[in-house]
């Protein structure tokens, strides 16, 4: 299943961290960091990450819960990118990525994929920066190629850091693609039927009024 991403960019905020050591590398000014935010986030036309619907738009994988658990090392990743970013530890954070990686965070005004490519550590850091919200990692379901992870926001203090307004509490679900301990794909994801109180099935509309089978007459004379 695909669909194109709608969420608030609010829930942007959620990704991975955890034990997993991995830092960051190499050393990086906030200087540094704003030019690289600077650089256009690009809708990519044609992404090896991305599947294309029938009109050749980018469409972002919305695989369903599948129960699987993930392996213990993408959760220890997941979990450590989240604690970094919530403390406000934008560097550590982004050390989570490989280079290259990706990050897809909602789509532009023509509903294409907003893809934001990761190449160098600023552009990590960058990409980390944008998101303005922490994330409290709660739990995760493998899901084919991708690990969804379901996340709590926060504030979180640093750089692009936020109160997070009227996100504070609510949930948010991030998909991962994590290879020898470093975040390749990061997705933003749907909610699942249940997040944030949202019916777990369709509402039904109610059945409509039967009629009422006439009596059948009392035997004997009539007037």
């Amino acid at each position: 299943m695909t669909a194109r991403v709608h969420l608030a960019s609010f829930i942007a905020v959620m990704a991975t961290g955890a034990v997993v050591g991995c830092g960051s590398s190499g050393t990086h000014s906030s200087t540094a960091v704003h030019h690289a935010m600077r650089a256009p986030v690009r809708s990519v036309p044609s992404s090896p990450v991305l599947p294309h619907s029938g009109g050749g738009q980018p469409t972002v994988p919305t695989p369903g819960p599948t129960g699987i658990r993930p392996s213990a090392t993408s959760v220890a990743v997941i979990r450590a990118w989240s604690d970094a970013l919530r403390r406000g530890d934008v560097r550590g954070a982004a050390g989570y990525f490989a280079l290259p990686s990706v990050m897809v965070n909602g789509t532009d005004s023509s509903g294409g994929a907003v893809v934001i490519p990761i190449g160098s550590r600023a552009q990590a850091e960058a990409a980390n920066a944008s998101l303005p919200c922490g994330a409290r990692f709660l739990s995760a379901d493998q899901r084919g190629r991708y690990v969804n992870a379901l996340f709590r926001l926060t504030g979180r203090p640093g750089l692009g850091g936020s109160s997070c307004g009227t996100g504070v509490g609510e949930t948010a679900r991030t998909n991962f693609v994590i290879i020898d301990g470093r975040i390749v794909e990061w997705l933003r994801a749907p909610d699942d039927p249940g997040d944030n109180y949202t019916p777990t099935v369709p509402a039904q509309p109610p059945p409509e009024p039967q009629p009422v089978p006439a009596s059948p007459a009392p035997p004997g004379p009539t007037i």
